[in-house]
């Protein structure tokens, strides 16, 4: 008896159809066709490997149930492909499928309501670079040249608020549009996620959805931490993950937190996250803070002192929106009551926003601070030895004060023992080149700026 591949599909059909809902019905089974049934092996097509991958991690029991009962136990099952991984076939596959759901409404994972728009401000121009975030740029800037082929996908940075995550994938997205204008990248967050998943659900268009990310080059989602606890939309994002992964496509995901400290995450997504790079974006030092003032202020077209520069650099020690905060309270103060920006200003700005207590900020604090630090008499510090500990703690001292009092170098000059222009001048120059050249001198000074830091608060006035 010749039995008909179709009839043998719809027999199938029909038996599905009593184990699922209509929704899966419609959205996993019906768009199957069969093609052939050879030595009751039976070869189904499906429309892409994403949905293979899905029917059989999902469905395969159900399915090979329903195929012994109709067939016999000596039933098969084969998998035919539409689309390959082909390039050529891909691409023109990709022009298809734009084309079919401009003219089906199919859904657009490009409308507002889902995508939202690169900030053209946020390049890898403006973006400063610092011990806090080199890996996570050098990271960036390499996918935006080749993405989806390197070994950092996906990209994974993590880090607190208002440290440069959202500035930094805006930043890969600009690239990659600049670098070739028919890439498809999507930039979203988890809230706009899950709630498109909902809304697909509720219109029987998960398929839609899920099958429309053929279309993507590279994939920006924000704020991963809160897909905790809604398994239903990470089940989707992991074969959504897996399916662009597969096809070479950029993947590149924001957190609060480290991977390994999200909870209420599957540990199959958690698995994944670890295949590229992860990498952290930490609190600026005081030279990243005052380049990242430096850079804002000359992009405002702020002029700010010098010594205020520093002085702010030194004491808002929290996020990048903390110092923007402080520098449009200044332009603020500057336009609407005409004063000048100085450190009075300054103080009284930094005041209000981050409510620090005040305490006077002089040389004779920092003396003392640095004579603890390196356990040498402040008289030594300010005396004529020339022993490189002690030379080593002045030009911090000269260095420190240059940079957190507003006193002139002849001042300081005299508070270290009456010296001249020139020797302060050097010191300072020293300290400087020390940074650029010698990591464990740059250590020391971030240590020696925390113990400022916990005892130098504000000027006195």
């Amino acid at each position: 008896m010749n039995i008909d591949h179709k009839h043998i599909w719809d027999k199938c059909l029909l038996d599905l159809r009593k184990n699922v809902d209509e929704r899966t019905y419609n959205t996993w089974f019906k768009p199957i066709k069969p093609i052939k049934l050879e030595k009751n092996i039976l070869t189904i097509q499906v429309p892409n490997k994403f949905f293979y991958e899905w029917i059989e991690e999902k469905y395969i029991d159900l399915i090979a149930g329903v195929l012994f009962k109709t067939i016999g136990r000596n039933a098969g099952l084969k998998y035919h492909i539409l689309v390959n991984d082909h390039k050529d076939i891909e691409g023109n596959y990709k022009k298809q499928l734009e084309e079919k759901y401009k003219k089906e409404n199919y859904f657009d994972l490009f409308n507002e309501e889902f995508s939202f728009k690169l900030n053209k401000g946020y390049t890898f121009e403006n973006f400063i670079e610092g011990p806090c975030n080199k890996l996570a740029r050098n990271a960036a800037l390499a996918i935006s040249k080749n993405p989806g082929k390197t070994s950092f996908n996906p990209l994974i940075i993590y880090g607190g608020v208002g440290l440069g995550k959202t500035h930094l994938v805006n930043a890969i997205g600009n690239r990659l549009k600049e670098l070739n204008d028919s890439t498809k990248v999507i930039y979203t967050n988890t809230e706009r996620f899950t709630n498109q998943i909902i809304k697909a659900l509720r219109d029987n268009k998960i398929y839609d959805f899920i099958n429309s990310f053929q279309l993507v080059d590279a994939f920006i989602i924000d704020d991963i931490q809160f897909l905790e606890g809604r398994n239903k939309t990470q089940e989707i994002f992991f074969n959504i993950f897996n399916f662009l992964h597969q096809r070479d496509k950029q993947l590149i995901i924001t957190s609060d937190k480290s991977p390994k400290d999200l909870k209420g995450i599957q540990e199959r997504l958690i698995s994944r996250f670890k295949w590229g790079l992860v990498t952290d974006l930490k609190l600026p030092n005081l030279e990243t803070r005052i380049k990242i003032i430096e850079s804002k202020a000359q992009r405002n077209k702020l002029s700010i002192p010098e010594n205020v520069v520093n002085y702010i650099g030194y004491h808002v020690k929290g996020s990048i929106r903390d110092i923007e905060g402080v520098l449009v309270s200044l332009s603020a103060n500057r336009t609407l009551t005409d004063r000048d920006i100085d450190l009075k200003l300054a103080g009284e700005v930094i005041e209000n926003i981050t409510h620090h207590s005040s305490k006077e900020i002089n040389i004779e604090n920092i003396q003392s601070i640095i004579s603890e630090f390196f356990n040498i008499p402040v008289e030594s510090i300010t005396g004529k030895s020339r022993k490189r500990n002690i030379v080593i703690a002045r030009q911090l001292g000269i260095y420190f004060s240059k940079k957190m009092t507003d006193l002139s170098l002849k001042e300081i000059g005299r508070k270290f023992g009456n010296r001249d222009h020139a020797t302060v001048l050097h010191s300072i120059k020293t300290v400087n080149n020390l940074l650029d050249t010698d990591n464990l001198f740059e250590d020391t000074v971030s240590k020696i700026e925390g113990n400022l830091d916990r005892s130098l608060i504000h000027p006195s006035y």
